[in-house]
């Protein structure tokens, strides 16, 4: 028998009359029945109401794999409309919505009554086996007349109810606050791989926990190897972001969910907007300040004083301006901004210059009596009093620092000349002013950092989640034992469930269905990051009309041509190598105050850099400190030994240049490479049939499992209209399960055979051509292109390292200049890296001049060490047996040496050094006169290649 209990809260118990049932939360079975007893105890505040049914009350319930797919968009299990009659005790648990008059009272589910527009928390069991588990909707009330009241109602199971919960949801409303800070040079150090905060108290770093200050150049204003603290960018770890929308929904995941997977714990997402302060914090620290009385003489150095600051418009909100002394001392560290409005009556006095208007008035901002920055105005010639704008950009400045206006410099521009106080007089009239303020997304030195809004986005919760589930290929399936813990696992690891024979199962006295790639929907797919607004990312688009790190996979069928584009909220993050060092690799946002949401990985600490940081607290001062290594976030793990790579496909040009490795180990190769080759093979195919499931099958059933029949496995698709209370069979959809290759992961050095347009790799998944290839000039010439030095290029695909000069390549290929490589020669060498500087490369052969010349010719009467410089050696034996000894052939690979016996009687031995042979053995000896015997090296032993 069909039953089915709403779970209500015990509060209503007075208000509804009926039976009820108690169950456990965590709705416990009897293992070996698979049952649920009536009499289990709820606990907590909530019971399990049992509605009215007809007797002759059916329910199709319909299952399909899109639900895991597509949690977002599906309610997993579902039914079709079913009827519930309005009886006395239905009518109480609806809270007799049907009548006119009814007012809902509820803002959440029974409290008071029943709210049509939320869940209400169900069950279906047949003879006591849960058959769904999940949430009853009202669709429609039918009154027929006033005693036959019917409720039209759906059902539908608990998977997607995260995503319900979520639906409206903002990035902005998660509160982060238990991470809040000091910002300091020490504690942004700590974040890399020491100890952060949380809740005022120090733990131990850990990947995927709190927080990390990511190295990414937003434009960075100075010598790139000089970093101060605030120019480090606040990050969250995706897995703190995903755990605190869990926990805010009241969901939980396995331990073996993606979530937990090391690489993901490595994922960090920087704050969009850069992080908020409170605008009453910011309102404190802001001042007016206007000159009131007399006009004020200028001298060179004085110091501009506005004695106005508390009425007429002024104000000193922290009272941190001094309208006596004109400074203002800084109560945070922080960017800082002043405008400057000046009244000045300007006369040359005992100097007459060329023309007034080249007179330069240039006012400093100075900070400890240092000047900082300057604002210059030219002297308006028409009359001696004018009024001038000045705007000292946002700059840098410490706690406790004193700030002032000067005026630095009185210039002759046409000239060149400084004028001294003797040959001018400048007043500043009354109603100028001065007033400050502070880039609202900064945090001071010494300032506690707030997490309250760090993620300052409009993007919903559900839409961060999605994209998660879109890069990872995740599938979501809730525990059956406990509906809000859900297991989310990449496809291929979904898939691991047990094989079940259904052979048994098929109805062979109905027809079945093969449609063969029946699971293609599309052609191509197009998986793709968000178009990303700085300027790297809008070139990028303009160049190549796709977004960095999208990927086409493009499938050889004729007939389907529609596109599906795979997007996830994230703008792609390109990378950039810098002059300075080979290992110095950022993130590269340029102009990045648009808001968009990034991801990065964070690969911890790498070594093999030199840069400094300036190492300032608040009140304390300013001191660098020269730094070895960095915290390496990019959109993929590693320069040196690249593994793994969050863009779905390779870029078609990538900011690292020439010389470093990268590899095709993406997003779409390691997530839905083997999906798709499954769904879009010429094997591929789709069975339709109707197989018999029992109560128990039902309860028991699992898409990850594998079915057997038909002599082949299978995945379940879908199950279409199953009737717990029919014993019939139902329409069953599978794909034809198959066994595929993971993608093949190779790495590649930029530049080296990797040009765009490389044929092999999947799908049109090409390595990156590197940046700054060589362009061709006039016949495919090019000259004097190295930075700081000269070079000569001819040939397609040649690209020179940043920091490598004087190169000259001819008739080459796909040829690549590593860093170090100065004054090297690559000349008819194809799919080549050049890495050694000063060397001649022939044929990808590394060619020492000897080589080409044919090396030295020597005439012994002794002993004597061969040099990689000789190649032929006539030897005299007159005065008795002679050896010639042979170099370490280390590095000296298709080598050859001549020795010719010119005289008779005694004999040449030629003998190695190290552990070479020749031919097998220590020594090789030589007795006839005029024999000459041609030895020739691997790089290991030598070879005789020909005697005579």
């Amino acid at each position: 028998m069909i039953q089915i209990y709403v779970k209500i809260p015990t509060s209503q118990l007075e208000e509804i009359e009926g039976s009820f049932i108690s169950r456990t939360n965590d709705a416990i079975r009897e293992a070996d029945s698979c049952r649920i007893s009536k009499e289990e105890a709820l606990g907590g505040s909530f019971v399990n109401r049992r509605l009215d049914l007809y007797d002759d009350f059916e329910i199709l319930i319909n299952k399909a794999i899109a639900d895991i797919r597509e949690p977002q968009s599906r309610s997993s299990e579902w039914t079709k409309t079913i009827i519930i009659p309005g009886t006395a005790q239905n009518n109480k648990l609806f809270s007799h919505i049907f009548e006119i008059e009814h007012t809902v009272q509820a803002s959440t589910q029974f409290a008071p009554d029943f709210n049509p527009n939320k869940k209400a928390s169900a069950v279906v069991l047949l003879d006591e086996i849960e058959q769904l588990s999940g949430f009853i909707r009202l669709i429609q009330i039918n009154v027929l007349d006033s005693t036959d009241i019917q409720y039209e109602c759906s059902l539908h199971g608990q998977s997607a109810d995260l995503f319900t919960n979520i639906a409206d949801l903002k990035l902005n409303q998660l509160d982060f606050t238990e991470y809040n800070h000091t910002l300091s040079s020490g504690n942004v150090i700590d974040s890399w791989d020491a100890q952060i905060y949380k809740n005022g108290v120090q733990q131990a770093f850990a990947y995927g926990d709190g927080y990390v200050y990511a190295m990414i150049d937003k434009g960075h204003p100075s010598n790139i190897t000089i970093w101060e603290t605030n120019q480090f960018t606040p990050c969250l770890y995706a897995k703190t972001v995903v755990d605190k929308i869990f926990t805010n929904s009241g969901f939980t995941y396995t331990n073996d969910s993606y979530f937990n997977n090391d690489k993901f714990k490595r994922l960090i997402l920087p704050n969009p907007s850069s992080l908020t302060a409170d605008a009453a914090i910011l309102e404190s620290r802001r001042f007016r300040a206007s000159r009131t009385t007399t006009a004020q003489s200028l001298d060179l150095n004085s110091i501009l004083l506005f004695q106005n600051d508390s009425s007429g418009g002024n104000y000193d909100n922290g009272g941190h301006y001094n309208n006596t002394t004109g400074q203002y001392t800084l109560p945070v560290g922080g960017n800082f901004v002043f405008d400057v409005n000046l009244s000045l009556n300007y006369v040359s006095t005992g100097y007459a210059p060329v023309f007034q208007e080249d007179i330069w008035l240039v006012f400093g901002l100075y900070a400890n009596g240092v000047l900082k920055t300057t604002a210059t105005v030219t002297v308006d010639f028409g009359s001696p009093a004018f009024n001038v704008a000045l705007y000292f950009q946002p700059i840098t400045l410490l706690s406790g620092e004193v700030v002032d206006i000067r005026l630095a410099q009185v210039w002759d521009q046409a000239n060149t000349y400084n004028l001294t106080n003797a040959q001018f007089q400048l007043d500043m009239g009354i109603g100028s002013y001065m007033e400050n303020d502070q880039t609202s997304y900064t945090f001071g030195y010494g300032e506690t950092v707030d997490f309250g809004v760090f993620l300052n986005s409009e993007i919903k919760q559900s839409d961060l989640l999605m994209s998660f589930i879109k890069m990872f290929n995740l599938y979501i399936e809730p525990n059956k034992d406990n509906p809000k813990q859900l297991r989310i696992v990449p496809r291929d690891e979904f898939y691991n469930g047990s094989q079940i024979d259904w052979t048994a199962k098929l109805d062979y006295s109905q027809s079945v269905e093969i449609v063969p790639m029946g699971e293609l929907e599309a052609n191509p797919y197009v998986f793709t990051y968000k178009e990303g607004k700085d300027d790297a990312n809008v070139t990028y688009q303009e160049n190549y009309q796709s977004n960095y790190g999208s990927r086409t996979y493009k499938v050889d069928n004729q007939f389907i041509k529609n596109e599906k584009k795979i997007e996830i909220a994230f703008s792609p993050t390109q990378v950039r190598s810098y002059n300075s060092q080979k290992n110095f690799v950022l993130s590269y946002m340029p102009n990045n105050q648009d808001g968009d949401l990034r991801i990065l990985y964070y690969s911890g600490l790498v070594t093999g850099v030199n840069w400094r940081l300036w190492s300032q607290y608040a009140g304390v001062g300013l001191n660098y400190a020269n730094r070895y290594s960095l915290p390496l976030t990019l959109h993929y793990d590693s320069i040196t030994n690249p593994t793994f790579d969050i863009l779905f496909g390779m870029p078609k040009e990538i900011g690292i240049g020439a010389g470093y490795k990268y590899t095709n180990s993406n997003l779409v190769n390691n997530f839905y490479y083997r999906f798709l080759s499954e769904i879009t093979g010429s094997n591929s195919k789709l069975f339709r049939g109707y197989f018999r499931i029992t109560p128990k099958d039902w309860l028991n059933l699992s898409f990850a499992d594998a079915y057997f029949f038909e002599g082949q496995y299978w995945r379940l698709n879908k199950i279409e209209d199953y009737n717990p209370s029919e014993d019939g069979v139902y329409l069953c959809e599978f794909l034809l399960a198959q066994f595929i290759q993971p993608a093949t992961i190779t790495q590649k050095t930029i530049g080296a055979g990797t040009g765009q347009g490389q044929q092999g790799e999947t799908y049109g998944d090409t390595y990156p051509g590197g940046n700054r290839p060589f362009k061709p000039g006039i016949k495919g010439v090019t000259v004097g292109i190295s930075q700081g030095g000269g070079g000569l290029v001819q040939g397609d695909g040649v690209v020179q390292n940043n920091n490598a000069k004087d190169s000259f390549c001819v008739v080459s290929t796909n040829t690549t200049f590593q860093a170090g490589t100065d004054g090297s020669a690559a000349i008819l060498c194809n799919d080549f890296a050049v890495t050694k500087k000063d060397t001649l490369y022939v044929g990808n052969y590394e060619m020492y001049p000897s080589f080409l010349s044919g090396g030295s010719v020597k005439t012994v009467t002794a002993n004597t060490t061969a040099t990689k410089d000789d190649r032929l050696f006539l030897v005299d034996t007159t005065s008795g047996s002679k050896t010639i000894t042979l170099p370490d052939p280390t590095g000296l690979s298709g080598k050859q040496f001549v020795v010719k016996k010119i005289t008779s009687g005694s004999s040449v031995i030629v003998a190695t050094t190290g552990t070479a042979k020749i031919d097998g053995g220590d020594t090789h000896t030589m007795i006839l006169q005029w024999a000459s015997h041609i030895f020739e090296t691997d790089g290991v032993d030598y070879f005789i290649i020909a005697e005579k």
